[in-house]
């Protein structure tokens, strides 16, 4: 048994019993949790600490039974990170401090004395060996933090405090969505090798980024490009614009003939109603307008223009 084993075990234990108070249906073994529990736990995780496992971490480190092996020490920081500890070694520490010890065989001698089991004194070679042989291993195809950052493309700058979801394509896996933190950034726990993902962030055009990740930790920044046209809506419909004909012709100009508007309920995400391009023109430039403190939720493009959209509306707060 790998001699840190026994805290790797106390620590699922602290894992299942924090992630059961909000899911108490599910089983207390993380190894009978299914993939909806998994999944689950990945996205708690992600909001918690800002950071996630694969699934396939998951599989190899808590579904498989190798008592010989722990996971490496900064997905096990960040495990405990979760449960409300600094990192793993203050995790261990309080454990030891509650009495919670490996314990180390003994043998008597023929005069019933007790004396270490000599086979024992081999152990911390054997330890060494296989740490280093494991620190092989992982460096060259284990899990890797990779680090992305979503950055304006006309500024330049970070793209903090914005509603950023990142939607996580792997070989053999379901999609998993990530949220950035308010820096912009999120983390990926991945292997080496190809990896996909789209990004969604309020008010920049959607992308699908394609990288090949290598055998070490990144950081690189992402370029996102404004989406103009959202933010020139969203704006229309908070501002006092006196020379609506002005206002006609520049939405006009931004919706292809054929568009498609759907009004969002702000709760359940679904749609409310539906409106064609002069419909929605006409409701957003009227003097009156039925549509105020628009907020820009999606958009796709048709060419250069925008062929459809969906949008909440914010209580008006004046």
């Amino acid at each position: 048994m790998h001699p840190e084993r026994i805290y790797f075990e106390k620590l699922k234990q602290e894992i299942s019993g924090k992630y059961r108070v909000k899911n108490p249906g599910i089983p207390e073994n993380l190894s009978e949790w299914n993939g909806k529990a998994i999944e689950g736990f990945q996205n708690d995780l992600q909001q918690e600490v800002k950071s996630a496992i694969s699934v396939r971490w998951f599989y190899n480190h808590i579904k498989a039974d190798n008592e010989d092996k722990i996971p490496r020490t900064d997905v096990l920081d960040l495990l405990c990170r979760y449960v409300g500890y600094s990192g793993w070694a203050e995790f261990m520490a309080k454990k030891k401090g509650d009495g919670l010890e490996v314990s180390v065989p003994e043998v008597k001698n023929e005069k019933g004395t007790k004396k270490i089991n000599p086979k024992i004194l081999m152990i911390p070679a054997f330890v060494i060996v296989f740490l280093f042989a494991g620190w092989i291993i992982i460096n060259r195809s284990g899990d890797n933090l990779y680090k992305f950052c979503l950055v304006d493309s006309d500024t330049q700058t970070p793209i903090k405090n914005a509603k950023i979801e990142i939607k996580l394509f792997k070989d053999k896996e379901s999609p998993q969505t990530v949220l950035c933190d308010s820096n912009g950034c999120f983390i990926l726990n991945s292997l080496p090798g190809k990896v996909r993902f789209v990004v969604n962030a309020q008010y920049y055009q959607p992308d699908t980024i394609t990288r090949t990740l290598p055998n070490h930790p990144i950081s690189e920044s992402i370029m996102l490009k404004p989406d103009d046209y959202a933010l020139m809506i969203s704006i229309f419909s908070h501002s006092d614009v006196q020379d609506w004909e002005k206002r006609k012709k520049e939405l006009e100009a931004m919706f292809t003939d054929d568009a498609m508007i759907f009004q969002v309920d702000p709760i359940n995400k679904r749609a409310m109603e539906i409106f064609n391009k002069d419909e929605f023109i006409g409701k957003l430039t009227v003097p009156l307008s039925s549509l105020k403190n628009i907020e820009v939720t999606e958009t796709w493009y048709k060419g250069k223009q925008i062929s459809g959209l969906r949008f909440i509306q914010k209580e008006d707060t004046k």
